[in-house]
């Protein structure tokens, strides 16, 4: 059964958690065991899954001229990828619920899991963001073989964030998920049946092997301010789901704070990355309409959404009381142009772009491309949109250096970007 009050679609409201008048249309997209469905994948398999790959004009940037490769195409939405060796990757398909590995020579397989009880809202209007999301490695991958996958798990008061954990087996060619169990379920109390704003973009803190996940408010702005809602949060966990010892403590105006929040006051982070020097968390939330913004993540931090933001409704009405407001964190910067950011990650020592080294860079999908922030001292002082001409999921650089892309659409692909030398 759905939430009390349950809007389906259009977000939820209820008695103490409903906000009259002021419900925005949607972002710009702006421990138990289960039974586990498992296919073997060949490297023939993946071979032969290579169909004829659509080409595209190389992209010019300040720094570089590209090229673009189509490696893979015909994925249902993908959300999220990750690199298990130098030539593979595993890359989730929001629609489908599937978990598929892709091969650097191109071609993808077919299913190796499937999400159990998968939430897809199917609305009126066709625009749930409910599915498989991210799926994330740990940072001792090489020796435990673990990967962490999150989804919306339908449940009997509508839906729950939900973040598992398997192994990735590899018998000469032949990859497996396996040993799946759930490590973190969004608790009941905070289950709706909302198909927007779960955010589910994972990242790991590879100094202390801690996972941040985060949750979108559900399309209803009141709960990022309830420190007892895990909804509108950045939530911080061990890699075997537990509460750290040392998350921060918050003060809650009804219940018990959750444990589980690290920051609080967001919207909808689809774009979440640990810096590689420094270990700072890095995001990029969704603003309503226009106020997309960039904030470093810091424990015990109420980054004020729906008060501070930088953009308004989407009838045109104003939101919040501006960018600042006292108790609370402003943004470290606010894109003038929506973006509709998803996916970010930095650019380490060592990649094929000496230029960018330190940038952060962030997928648009509203912007079509892939934004390059460059910070010093802790603010932007430089952007520059690398337009590509598709709604760009999530971005990594990967093994070889290069910049690594998911197109967000029906047919949706895996781009490689490199210099051209």
């Amino acid at each position: 059964m759905a939430r009390p009050g349950s809007l389906g679609n259009f977000g939820t409201s209820w008695p103490g958690r409903g906000w009259a008048g002021v419900q925005q249309p949607t972002c710009q997209e702006k421990p138990m065991t289960f039974p586990i469905r498992l296919a073997l994948v060949s490297p023939l398999a993946l071979v032969l899954a290579s169909p004829a790959l659509a080409e595209y004009d190389p992209v010019s940037t300040e720094h570089y001229s590209l090229s673009v490769e189509t490696v893979a195409e015909g994925l249902d939405h993908p959300w999220g990828f990750a690199f298990i060796s130098d030539d593979r990757f595993l890359v989730t398909e929001r629609n489908a619920g599937t978990l598929r590995v892709g091969s650097r020579e191109g071609g993808v397989s077919e299913a190796i899991w499937e999400a159990p009880d998968l939430f897809r809202y199917d609305g009126e209007t066709g625009r749930s963001q409910a599915g498989l999301f991210d799926v994330v490695l740990h940072p001792e991958f090489d020796e435990n073989r673990y990967a962490y996958v999150s989804y919306s798990r339908e449940t009997e008061r509508g839906a729950a964030v939900v973040v598992v954990r398997g192994r990735v087996v590899d018998e000469d060619g032949d990859i497996r998920f396996d040993d799946v169990e759930d490590i973190f379920v969004m608790k009941e109390d905070d289950q709706d049946s909302s198909g927007l704003h779960f955010g589910g973009r994972m990242a790991f803190d590879p100094a202390t092997s801690h996972l941040y996940l985060s949750i979108g408010e559900r399309r209803n702005l009141e709960r990022a301010q309830d420190a007892a809602d895990q909804a509108g949060s950045v939530l911080r966990m061990t890699d075997t789901g537990d509460v750290p010892d040392d998350n921060p403590q918050f003060t809650a105006e009804e219940g018990e704070p959750d444990r589980y929040i690290f920051s609080m006051g967001s919207r909808n982070i689809q774009a979440l990355g640990v810096h590689p020097t420094t270990n700072e968390v890095w995001a990029a939330d969704h603003g309503p309409q226009g106020g997309d913004e960039i904030n470093l993540i810091i424990a015990g931090n109420n980054y004020g959404w729906p008060f501070i933001t930088g953009g308004e409704d989407y009838s045109g009405a104003p939101l919040g009381v501006g960018t600042a407001m006292e108790g609370k964190i402003s943004p470290v910067h606010i894109f003038e142009d929506t973006l509709a950011p998803s996916g970010l990650t930095f650019v380490a020592d060592g990649s094929s772009f000496g230029d960018w080294t330190g940038d952060m860079l962030i997928g648009g999908l509203r912007g079509e491309g892939v934004v390059r922030v460059t910070l010093q001292d802790g603010q932007v002082v430089n952007e520059e949109l690398i337009e590509i001409g598709r709604r760009i999921r999530d971005v990594k650089i990967g093994p070889d250096g290069d910049l690594w892309v998911l197109t967000e659409h029906g047919d949706g692909e895996v781009l490689r970007l490199s210099p051209q030398s």
